[in-house]
């Protein structure tokens, strides 16, 4: 059978080596990988054979673990690393731990070919390899990869190409609020070429390892997302502007790819990205609104939950918690949180932007509420709850309504789905309406 002449020609090929000396030569890095990467050379394999390759290979890294890696060590750590990508139980803790020690090393050189290998196999991987690597120090060398351009293009050029790889729109787009700038710390000199100090740092790469590090990153999310939403948020608030720039550019990275996983998460990254905006430092508040407005736009279009109006420069967000908080991105603070009971499924700010509409699965309640109280207003809050920390901030509805039950879908359903069964919007200065489905409901001030 097909299975049993796979374990067959597993068996005498790993006796070449040993039988041939040292004229053996080993397959080429791109046929080992292909092979491997196979059905029927892993998954097809005996549990025995499997174990019995990632012995050889493994001993192969143990002799190479103190030298650079590259020839034969490639090729040992890229069998190692497929067949443990899906079977992580036979793989030792000490192999595993040289392993991930060794595709660091890779991808934090220089050379292109050892980065792609380092990317695809740390992602893929990541399940086996995360307790033993610096998940955040991957994480920002993946953001750091994909947000690359080469020395020799210009900052036009390189605008285009980093748009063309990343996939359009994805961090690139005509939505944010002002036209989008270069890469901070980018200036052009006298002759009109772009100067880029920190591009020249950590090397240029090509669009096809741009590429490659999207998708490593957005592995990685599917497999780790509160990791990674905790190594953006962390980003966001780096003192360094170029830090924070592609910080920005990866969340919409990650919003697009996978935006149901990251929705638990959405209040503490949107805060990250308001806080970036920092109204006391003007010059990297002008380099970051263009990415920031842009993220913005994103996370409008990836959920029904995200409102942003642009004259007044108020973003409201809806969470799982319950809370709705809305934040006023010229001062970069939160303004205002509305204590909701369940997941906010939609949010919508007005066309004047002095009033929000938010509707809350669990209570079935629509509210429209201000979101930038007077003082008065918040003083007499405060009075109420004197000692609640949680409570700075807080508001009541304005007017509220309950939604009959048996309009929304079924509780299986995934909330993503739900939510975009739904729409809220305003038909006049004073008249939200929520549909579900067929069914509509207004509200009117």
């Amino acid at each position: 059978s097909e299975k049993k002449a796979v374990e067959v020609i597993n068996y005498y090929v790993g006796k070449l080596p040993s039988q041939i000396g040292r004229r053996f030569k080993p397959l080429s890095l791109l046929t080992l990988a292909q092979y491997w990467q196979s059905a029927n050379a892993v998954h097809g394999a005996s549990e025995r054979l499997r174990r019995a390759e990632l012995f050889y290979w493994s001993s192969m890294l143990a002799r190479s673990a103190p030298r650079a890696v590259d020839g034969e060590e490639l090729h040992a750590l890229t069998i190692v690393c497929v067949i443990a990508a899906d079977f992580p139980a036979q793989l030792p803790v000490t192999a595993r731990s040289m392993a991930a020690t060794m595709l660091q090393t890779l991808l934090a050189s220089r050379g292109e070919r050892e980065q792609m290998m380092a990317i695809e196999l740390l992602s893929r991987g990541f399940a086996t390899f995360r307790a033993h690597v610096d998940s955040a120090m991957v994480i920002r060398r993946l953001v750091g990869i994909m947000l690359r351009i080469t020395e020799d293009q210009g900052e036009d050029g390189g605008r285009a190409g980093r748009a063309e790889a990343l996939g359009r729109g994805a961090v690139l787009g005509r939505a944010a609020l002002v036209p989008s700038s270069s890469a901070p710390g980018t200036r052009r000199s006298s002759d009109g070429r772009a100067n880029k100090a920190s591009d020249a740092r950590m090397g240029s790469v090509s669009f096809a390892v741009v590429g490659a590090a999207k998708s490593g990153l957005q592995r990685i999310s599917a497999l780790d997302m509160p990791v990674v939403s905790a190594t953006l948020c962390s980003m966001l608030c780096d003192p360094s502007v170029d830090e924070r720039w592609r910080a920005l550019h990866a969340v919409g990275v990650v919003v697009q790819a996978h935006a149901a996983l990251l929705h638990e998460h959405l209040e503490a990254v949107t805060s990250a990205i308001v806080g970036s905006l920092s109204p006391k430092r003007a010059t990297e508040r002008r380099r970051l609104v263009g990415a920031a407005g842009t993220c913005v736009r994103v996370l409008e279009r990836s959920y029904a939950c995200v409102s942003f109006h642009a004259e007044t420069q108020t973003l409201a967000v809806g969470c799982t918690n319950g809370r709705c908080v809305a934040f006023d991105l010229r001062t970069g603070t939160r303004t205002s949180v509305l204590d909701m009971h369940g997941l906010v499924a939609a949010v919508a700010i007005s066309p004047l932007g002095n009033l929000v509409a938010s509707f809350a699965l669990g209570s079935r309640e629509l509210c429209v509420w201000d979101p930038q109280p007077s003082a008065l207003a918040m003083f007499a809050k405060s009075l109420f709850w004197p000692t609640d920390a949680e409570a700075h901030g807080s508001v009541a509805p304005t007017k509220s309504m309950t939604i009959p039950d048996g309009f929304l879908v079924h509780s299986d359903v995934p909330v993503l789905s739900v939510m975009r069964t739904i729409k809220l919007s305003w038909t006049g200065d004073s008249t939200v309406l929520l549909q579900i489905r067929d069914a509509c409901f207004s509200l009117s001030m």
